[in-house]
């Protein structure tokens, strides 16, 4: 079988950046490697109706900066903001770390987010709709919002066949293998009676052929590049 690579492992450094932003000698890094692992695998499991794309770590000293990223940001706040102190809670008695502080960020086009759109068609899938119709639907909407390129693929028992099998959506090009291409990459599950579903996503946003837009990418600022007014 082919080895396959996510399109954001091939470029770090160059036109992405890394999620968790911290540097300290080898024999804390595990600790801290689980430490990240538990705050994004209990966010994500706990409040998964929100839609979250990414979650950012940053560690200065004493202090644990968290950013979630939400298409709902309501669900992760919370009525008074009671949802945001729960996390907190839950993270400062398992990191010990006294200084956390968390932002919410809302996802202005979650259509081309290719995370969001993995978790919107798993959580269609998981309300028993028609995976095709849910998939290009999700398919025409990105294409309709400035994507150059998208393709999907499901895989597993689909409409509840005996054996599972994958399949392909496609629509405009998708180069994954050029690296100054900017390719958002998203996989989601969704959980039903025959089993599991997995959904992956990719999304060809742009071609970044200067250094400012790859260094605006870089930052994470690739709406910027996507919809910037022209100068007149």
């Amino acid at each position: 079988m082919g080895q396959k690579v996510p399109p954001k492992a091939n470029r770090l450094g160059f036109i992405e950046s890394w999620d968790s932003r911290w540097f300290v000698d080898f024999r804390t890094t595990p600790e801290y490697v689980e430490q990240d692992h538990f705050i994004r695998t209990y966010i994500k499991t706990n409040y998964r109706q929100a839609i979250l794309p990414k979650v950012i770590i940053e560690r200065t000293g004493d202090q644990l900066l968290i950013d979630i990223h939400a298409v709902r940001p309501g669900i992760i706040i919370g009525r008074g903001g009671e949802n945001i102190s729960e996390i907190t809670k839950e993270i400062k008695e398992y990191t010990g770390v006294e200084k956390v502080s968390i932002k919410v960020t809302e996802i202005e086009h979650s259509s081309l987010n290719a995370q969001c759109v993995a978790d919107f068609i798993a959580l269609a899938v998981e309300k028993n709709m028609n995976y095709k119709r849910v998939i290009k639907n999700a398919i025409a909407r990105s294409m309709e919002a400035g994507a150059l390129g998208i393709k999907v693929r499901i895989s597993g028992r689909l409409a509840g066949a005996e054996i599972a099998r994958s399949e392909w959506f496609r629509e405009g090009r998708v180069p994954t293998n050029t690296f100054r291409c900017y390719i958002e990459y998203g996989f989601s599950e969704a959980i039903i009676k025959k089993g599991k579903i997995g959904i992956k996503v990719w999304i060809f946003l742009k071609e970044l052929l200067t250094k400012e837009e790859q260094e605006l990418a870089r930052q994470g600022k690739i709406n910027e590049i996507l919809f910037k007014k022209p100068t007149s």
